[in-house]
């Protein structure tokens, strides 16, 4: 090896040592930096947001009789495959028969699908985690109204229904998580069928959403859905416990034309609405980003835009304290309010693009 080559090896060596001596000394000064600058962000969010007057338009005695019935303790946590989780489904395709749905499953209203092993996270189980054995007999829920305009492209409202089941004797009952989001789509359902928009509505109860979103998977894998067929996803996951009245639109850093309707959605709404938890490390340092956090991550990968309807976690996340005596009544309303008022927008939006 000449001396000149052997000169530049060591060169290139010095320079490579020198970035992760950078890298390694300023990536935690910059991380926590981003993530000052997003905290920042979201509290001036907070801040500015002005909430209005209450909305009645949905019916709050039957949206939480469906909430309640989903978190019983006679359905089991409603894990996939369980006695509980097949009552729910079959509760909840039942349901979907009387508000008047069309059938848009591969079976009925079900699309029938297998459910792989997985872990889940839990702040109550021993171990931070819990395996839930793979199960042969989970099942979405699907439900189409049709439109006014029926050459649109359908809007697809999802909530899942499953949760944890039970573990060494202790229920997991998932009221806010996500009995909440289930009630809140059956109440949609009911409104939009008797004050219908441009655009079918595609109301999706989805299985398996516990450690892996399987269930909006399936839509995909099993080619029941075509992503180009869709017009938007709109999902909700734990809509009814925040005691800062905050919820958090995610999707707008994806989908910048939603800003604007947030901001007008915020004039009609008595919570605060924040757009944020949806940025990439680059962008907000450690604060969490959700955009893969729940069923609308595949519909985002899909490449079908979506706005995700939530909640921050809370102390009874993921444990047995989360139950339905614990909801936020008044919040919880507002909030599906807030969620209808969205669709609403959505579709003038959609259908004037």
């Amino acid at each position: 090896m000449s001396v000149v080559k052997r000169l530049y090896l060591a060169g290139a060596a010095a320079l490579v040592i020198a970035a992760i001596l950078l890298y390694t000394l300023a990536w935690p000064a910059w991380q926590q930096q981003l993530t000052q600058q997003e905290s920042e962000r979201l509290a001036q969010l907070v801040a500015n947001a002005r909430p209005a007057a209450p909305q009645n338009r949905l019916n709050p005695q039957r949206m939480l009789a469906d909430l309640n019935w989903l978190a019983h303790p006679d359905r089991q946590g409603r894990k996939p495959g369980t006695d509980g989780g097949i009552a729910a489904r079959n509760w909840l395709a039942q349901q979907f028969a009387d508000i008047g749905l069309q059938s848009a499953g591969t079976d009925g209203y079900l699309q029938p699908f297998s459910v792989a092993e997985h872990f889940v996270f839990s702040r109550w189980i021993a171990g931070k985690s819990a395996t839930v054995p793979a199960a042969e007999n989970a099942a979405n829920v699907l439900g189409l109204l049709p439109g006014t305009n029926p050459a649109l492209k359908p809007i697809v409202l999802t909530a899942h229904y499953d949760h944890l089941g039970s573990h060494d004797g202790e229920l997991f009952a998932g009221a806010d998580d996500n009995a909440s989001g289930v009630a809140t789509l059956l109440e949609l359902a009911r409104y939009f069928r008797q004050q219908p928009i441009a655009h079918p509505l595609l109301f999706v109860a989805l299985d398996a959403e516990e450690g892996g979103l399987q269930g909006a998977v399936a839509l995909f894998e099993h080619q029941l859905l075509q992503p180009e067929q869709l017009a938007f996803n709109v999902n909700m996951d734990m809509l009814s416990r925040d005691t800062n009245q905050l919820l958090f639109a995610v999707g707008s850093y994806q989908q910048p034309w939603l800003t604007p309707l947030l901001q007008t959605l915020q004039q009609q709404s008595s919570v605060k609405i924040i757009a944020g938890h949806d940025r990439p490390w680059y962008q907000a340092g450690n604060t969490q980003d959700w955009t893969l956090s729940s069923d609308h991550g595949v519909f985002f990968q899909q490449q079908v835009p979506f706005i995700y309807f939530g909640v921050a976690d809370h102390e009874d996340y993921h444990s047995v304290r989360d139950t339905a005596d614990k909801v936020d009544t008044d919040f919880y309303l507002q909030v599906s309010e807030t969620i209808l008022s969205f669709i609403q927008a959505l579709d003038q939006h959609l259908n004037q693009g």
